[in-house]
């Protein structure tokens, strides 16, 4: 059974979320969307990597 508490953000990362919130807050809506499409790609490269890692330690 997985834990819930592993999906909570630690002090650290609610910290640096709270950053991030203001920073954006500041650009102008074509550079959020950059950013976010930019961080999209990289939960996206992520995920295959891990996909791939789980692939090739099973066989």
């Amino acid at each position: 059974m997985i834990d819930v508490q592993v999906f909570e953000l630690s002090l650290e990362q609610q910290f640096e979320l709270q950053c991030l919130q203001q920073e954006f807050q500041e650009l102008e809506r074509e550079q959020v969307i950059h950013y976010l499409l930019d961080t999209m790609q990289q939960l996206m490269a992520r995920d295959n990597l891990i996909r791939d890692l789980m692939k090739n330690s099973l066989f």
